[in-house]
């Protein structure tokens, strides 16, 4: 081990003591989020190194950014908790007590609610319909290899348009949460039919693009909410069901997409892909820039390139991949190495702080609200939002993942509803 490595085993030991006296592991997201870091990137980014051939100042330049996220994470959480003091106050009382709480909700709009539910479903299964998802997965199903099955994925997979994408991803499963928790709260038939109807909805979708992840983490964002409705803390058994469901769904749909690998092999496989390949992709992007392509100041994020860059933007991860001669993989990389690709240790630190921000203040915001339906469908829909966190950029976690996205779309909605409401009640006086 090099003497970075050290001061890294540090910083891990200090997060563990953190996350013990600060954030105790329940269903929430700042707790999740550390943890996770912690055993995919704080445990593993030490094991990789332990083992793999690697140029020294790229290996000094991964390690002093992940302890610069450490940092960074725990001065985004306390701002955040500095920030707003009231909810932070009102938030530890509902956590305290959530347990004991019942579940209510107050039957608001919920008809209205139920109705757009519905048109979400529709319009999704239009789409998927439309395309033709039910003969793909067919044909995706029959193909022998691997490769003619990525290739198959990357030439089908984003059919539907942005709106279409975005819906399945993180507002349409919001939508089934929603309806569902409501409908375990009041009892009312139509609303979870209309939620079991969203949910296949979802499902079809995330099947319809072919990637092995997305429906899984559905199912256990289902299960989460299910356990969240009655209890945020969550033990050994608990932990073992949701490993149980992970590791057998991973297998389920390795055997799919890359049918060679036999039974054998497929464990080794899965090993790599749970705790290698995510710190292997880090220290590839961060061999490739800027030893060979240069920092891109911001240009390998969409928006700021879409107002200010020229020509098609040409992600990062796509880079590297071809780079490494893997041209059409998915190199998708953990947000530091985005914010390095960007910005280098700056944007490492910065990035890291604005992440610890946001999701320690979507915590704060959602526990605020009560033990409610809508407090139970956030906390479910932005576990999404966290996976993408894990594996991409914190940009695309906080938009199409929904960490952000989400709670402003429902604090619009609010806002409309009560204006609807209020002018309503004028008219009728």
């Amino acid at each position: 081990m090099e003497p970075l490595d050290y001061l890294h085993a540090l910083c891990l030991a200090g997060i563990a003591v953190y996350v013990w006296r600060r954030e105790p592991l329940r269903l929430l997201l700042t707790p999740l989020m550390l943890v996770s870091f912690f055993v995919l990137y704080g445990v593993g980014n030490i094991i990789y190194f332990l083992g793999a051939d690697t140029l020294p100042d790229v290996r000094y330049a991964v390690t002093l950014s992940m302890i610069l996220m450490w940092g960074g994470l725990i001065a985004g959480i306390e701002l955040a908790r500095a920030s707003m003091p009231a909810l932070v106050r009102r938030s530890a009382q509902v956590v305290r007590t959530w347990r004991t709480v019942t579940l209510t909700d107050d039957g608001h709009a919920n008809q209205l609610l139920a109705a757009l539910g519905v048109l979400v479903a529709l319009f999704i299964f239009g789409i998927w319909f439309g395309f033709g998802k039910p003969g793909q997965i067919l044909s995706f199903i029959a193909l022998d290899s691997g490769q003619e099955k990525q290739k198959f994925r990357l030439e089908l997979a984003g059919q539907g348009g942005y709106v279409y994408q975005t819906l399945i991803a993180s507002v349409a499963p919001f939508l089934t949460f929603l309806l569902l928790t409501k409908a375990a709260a009041t009892g009312q038939r139509y609303l979870r039919a209309a939620g079991v109807l969203v949910c296949a909805a979802v499902f079809a979708g995330k099947f319809g693009t072919f990637h092995k992840v997305p429906w899984l983490v559905f199912l256990l964002q289902l299960m989460i909410v299910f356990q969240v409705r009655r209890r945020l803390e969550f033990g050994a058994g608990r932990i073992l069901l949701y490993a149980v469901v992970l590791i057998g769904g991973v297998i389920l749909a390795t055997i799919i997409a890359i049918p060679e690998l036999d039974s054998t092999r497929i464990f080794a496989w899965l090993g790599y892909r749970f705790f290698e390949v995510n710190n292997e992709v880090i220290y590839q992007t961060f061999y490739v820039y800027p030893r060979y392509l240069p920092h891109t100041w911001g240009m390998n994020i969409g928006l700021v390139h879409s107002l200010f860059g020229s020509g098609e933007l040409t992600s990062a991860h796509t880079q590297v991949a071809n780079f490494f001669g893997a041209e059409g993989a998915t190199f998708d990389a953990f947000f530091v190495a985005d914010a390095w690709v960007d910005f280098a240790y700056g944007g490492v630190l910065v990035m890291a702080v604005l992440a610890g921000y946001v999701v320690k203040s979507v915590d704060v915001y959602i526990t605020s609200l009560g033990k409610t339906p809508l407090a139970v469908a956030l906390l479910g829909s932005s576990m999404y939002g966290l996976f993408q966190l894990q594996v991409t950029s914190a940009f695309t976690a906080f938009l199409s993942g929904g960490l952000i996205f989400v709670p402003l779309l429902v604090l619009v909605s609010q806002g409309l509803v009560n204006d609807l409401s209020r002018g309503q009640a004028q008219w009728q006086r």
